[in-house]
């Protein structure tokens, strides 16, 4: 594919969507349903805003929705409704473990260029190791969320974990821009357990000008989400990625959170390595700053998910003997962490400015 493209925008032969649209359309005719939704997937990458990848994303649907009967784990298109969806609602992918009981519920969350259809072997994986109901979502602004991004989007978790979950217990875990909102909502205290990965807090000022050129379109792909009609200048980029800093929104004045995993590589190029150490002052709050990986850890991806899932586990199942024993076998094989300021002394020091 990389001799084949040779323009990132462009919908003729050589562009990047027409070239994915054709390995898709190959897939299709083969009736390798899933493995077409994920190259049309790829064709409507990073954001479906040109006529061919909104088309794309449309035959990803397509295509997952019939590679669904072969799914490991009991799958299910569900609609939330929600008064800042266009037309009041929109779509998530709910999966059950084959047995039926009561269990707790963990909302799955992509970013800005994620969507939920990319997240489905993460999601098969927490229902079939963790044992949980996953609620997989488009971040709002993107793919099928049917909203824009706002620095108040929280109210669309808050909507999918209520239908969803009920009275269970409940969790979420955000990956890049979706970890924002999992910290956002254990700051509220709106969850039992939350897991940020790789996600902006803004919990502190960036230099001036600094959002406007984030590397590889990014800024540009946030601007999307957010339904702006063209890239901002460096102060309106600030201005509109100050709203969404959880310092700002006062939310980092407070004591503590629900319980938090926030972990992220050290050497991301997105996110400081401040917006993960600042949770190390929550006595509620676990920090995995990984040394010398990038953004969500992905280089090392495979040893990050068992310990996050062990965490889950724990949080969520508090009697469970084999959880703890898991979490620690699996924390002693994540890769090495950047040292802290001191988790203790952190938590003594919020715990005696408290007093």
């Amino acid at each position: 594919m990389e001799r084949r493209i040779d323009d990132c925008w462009s919908e003729s032969p050589g562009g990047w969507a027409c070239e994915w649209w054709d390995e898709a359309e190959r897939a299709a005719a083969r009736q390798d349903w899933l493995l077409a939704s994920l190259l049309y997937g790829a064709a409507r990458f990073p954001v479906a805003c040109t006529p061919l990848r909104r088309d794309a994303l449309r035959r990803q649907v397509d295509c997952f929705m019939r590679a669904a009967p072969t799914f490991r784990a009991h799958f299910e298109r569900v609609t939330i409704r929600s008064e800042h969806a266009e037309g009041g609602a929109f779509p998530v992918h709910v999966y059950r473990p084959a047995r039926e009981s009561e269990r707790p519920v963990v909302c799955l969350s992509g970013g800005v260029d994620t969507g939920k259809m990319e997240l489905h072997r993460l999601a098969q994986i927490l229902a079939r190791v963790g044992r949980f109901d996953v609620v997989a979502m488009d971040m709002p602004g993107t793919g099928e969320s049917g909203m824009c991004l706002q620095a108040d989007s929280d109210a669309a978790y808050r909507s999918v974990l209520s239908q969803v979950a009920g009275q269970r217990k409940k969790a979420i875990l955000g990956v890049s821009f979706g970890g924002h909102w999992a910290a956002k909502l254990a700051l509220q205290h709106e969850v039992d357990a939350a897991v940020d990965l790789g996600g902006p807090i803004g919990a502190a000022d960036r230099e001036a000008g600094q959002i406007r050129h984030l590397p590889n379109g990014m800024t540009g792909i946030v601007a999307n989400a957010m339904r702006l009609p063209a890239l901002p200048d460096e102060q309106a980029a600030d201005e509109l990625l100050a709203r969404f800093s959880l310092h700002r929104q006062g939310l980092l004045d407070q004591i503590d959170c629900a319980p938090l995993l926030a972990v992220n590589g050290a050497d991301d190029p997105y996110i400081p390595s401040g917006d993960v150490r600042v949770f190390e002052r929550y006595p509620a709050a676990t920090v995995w700053p990984l040394a010398g990986l990038g953004h969500c850890a992905a280089e090392k991806i495979g040893r990050v998910v068992p310990a996050i899932i062990a965490w889950l586990y724990c949080e969520l199942r508090t009697d469970s003997l084999g959880g703890r024993l898991a979490l620690t076998v699996a924390e002693r094989l994540l890769p090495r962490r950047e040292r802290s300021s001191g988790n203790a002394e952190a938590r003594a020091g919020s715990q005696a400015n408290a007093a």
